[in-house]
């Protein structure tokens, strides 16, 4: 115990981890050539530690396990950490510092106001790379997404909740919600179609919403599921870089979990 906050999660978080890890571990070559001109961004970083829903388990936050595996074997320059609350900000960076990472800087905030923040500070000619976990698909405004892809170099790895799309998707089209998320929606997708197409073709668009950002969208989208197999989450990966593809094409060649079939 070290007296910070702690979350509660899934099992499945270890296996979130497992792939960004992999994906840092696969990259750092690439990484280690900018001399430590490199970022690792995060903007829902939770307070770096967890502990397993019904279990005794800790595990270390996204953000921490990224330094520490960035720490193996080519570090990130600098790590840019940000979440709506400073509580979560403030343990999350005395957990980095634990572990002797200390170039770090907080934002406390909302994603599409931190982002802003961050990439003011980006260096052009850096190599960047984003982790954006949100709780919910309303936490991931299209904007953010938009801001980070003005910056050169720029990988980013998103999760996408499937599970908070099959639950909510209508509701988030009658309010207007999903406009945030998936701008344009209205006019690409018929509100006729049942739950589960909805869901794909919401999941569509936005993907051709990041190819317009002039991203390459991988096609390998990792579907993650939970202890009863229930659909989770996926995991996307965006970059300007052809070799972001590549990359994450070996972290899904070696990983169990199904992928989505994109026709």
């Amino acid at each position: 115990m070290d007296g910070f906050r702690r979350e509660i999660v899934g099992s499945w978080a270890q296996d979130k981890h497992k792939r960004l890890r992999h994906y840092i571990d696969i990259s750092s070559a690439a990484r280690r050539k900018f001399e430590g001109n490199s970022s690792y961004i995060e903007l829902y970083c939770g307070p770096g530690r967890s502990r397993i829903k019904d279990q005794p388990t800790l595990i270390e936050g996204s953000a921490v396990a990224a330094g520490l595996e960035g720490l193996r074997r080519a570090p990130f320059g600098h790590l840019h950490i940000g979440d709506l609350d400073s509580i979560n900000t403030d343990a999350c960076r005395a957990r980095l510092a634990q572990q002797q990472i200390t170039n770090v800087s907080t934002y406390a905030g909302r994603a599409e106001e931190t982002v802003a923040t961050i990439v003011r500070g980006l260096s052009k000619s850096a190599l960047h790379l984003a982790f954006l976990d949100p709780y919910s698909i309303e936490a991931l405004p299209f904007t953010v997404i938009r801001r980070l892809a003005t910056v050169p170099r720029m990988d980013v790895l998103i999760h996408v909740s499937l599970m908070d799309l099959q639950r909510n998707v209508k509701q988030l089209m009658r309010s207007g919600a999903l406009s945030h998320f998936a701008p344009g929606w209205e006019a690409h997708i018929d509100t006729r179609l049942r739950n589960d197409q909805l869901v794909l073709a919401v999941f569509s668009h936005w993907r051709m919403l990041l190819r317009e950002l002039g991203l390459k969208v991988s096609d390998n989208v990792e579907r993650v599921t939970g202890r009863k197999n229930q659909p989770l989450y996926w995991l996307v990966l965006a970059g300007f870089h052809p070799l972001a593809n590549q990359f994450w094409d070996e972290v899904s060649n070696t990983e169990p979990q199904a992928r989505l079939p994109l026709g």
